[in-house]
């Protein structure tokens, strides 16, 4: 009898833990799902500053424009780089999905050769452009291809966050996890860690000028450093616009290929 007592305890506790995990998990996938739907404007412009800089070097300026569409059911993005003159005319273009599973379409134009090259999912790990967000940073991460766990929470820069954990089920990419630091108050990120596949920390995101314009959240400046290398880079967005008419055809190939976007 006393057997069987214990052996109901267990069960009990043993269901207890089992099903706190799953609140918390479902919590954790919840707190991510509403910082990817945040409203970004129908659509969006600004001007953005890119400082790569290396310990002791001469940090190196780029600027780009920046330009952003949502259609319903797909969101597109055109970016075109206006300075210095080894990058002036590069464009990347972004074409993302709301269905899960489905992987954005990706191309780079590159104007010293006239042609666009298509990003494929193995190129995602790969640096952008020289700086030290990946291809996969810039884009927004279908949340079907990572497992969630909310981790507790902290005051990062007087801002109360929720500690998420990342794991992708894919075992192969670049970053074993991925922790966040979510703003309760408005489900933006504040913070990033971001580890290599030996589990050691290897960079580290960091955003600031978080404000409203015209009723939306928005992030003024992004900072990732890599610890590796020692290399980071700092993106600032100014000049920033929303809901402003913006015409289909910037967000083609064809329409990149004729250098006339963002001049």
């Amino acid at each position: 009898m006393k057997r069987n007592f214990y052996k109901m305890i267990l069960t009990a506790v043993f269901a207890c833990v089992t099903s706190t995990s799953f609140i918390f998990a479902q919590t954790a996938y919840e707190i991510m799902k509403k910082n990817q739907d945040l409203y970004k404007g129908d659509t969006a412009v600004y001007q953005m500053k890119m400082t790569l800089a290396t310990k002791g070097g001469k940090p190196r300026i780029r600027e780009v424009a920046y330009y952003f569409k949502d259609y319903g059911t797909t969101d597109k993005t055109v970016m075109v780089f206006l300075t210095p003159k080894d990058v002036e005319g590069v464009g990347y273009l972004m074409w993302g999905y709301d269905e899960e599973g489905k992987d954005d379409d990706t191309w780079l134009y590159m104007p010293k050769s006239g042609k666009e090259r298509r990003i494929s999912g193995s190129d995602k790990d790969n640096y952008f452009m020289g700086t030290d967000f990946t291809y996969d940073d810039i884009g927004d991460r279908d949340l079907s291809k990572d497992d969630f766990n909310l981790l507790g929470e902290e005051n990062i820069e007087g801002s109360e966050c929720w500690k998420i954990e990342c794991i992708p089920h894919d075992k192969t990419e670049r970053s074993s996890r991925r922790i966040y630091w979510i703003r309760k108050d408005c489900f933006v990120c504040q913070k990033g860690e971001l580890y290599n596949r030996q589990n050691k920390l290897e960079r580290v995101l960091t955003i600031s000028g978080i404000t409203q314009i015209d009723g939306i959240w928005t992030s003024k400046k992004m900072f990732m450093e890599n610890l590796a290398s020692g290399h980071s880079t700092l993106l600032e967005m100014n000049d920033i616009t929303y809901n402003k008419p913006l015409s289909d055809s910037m967000f083609t190939v064809a329409e990149l290929k004729k250098g006339r976007i963002g001049r």
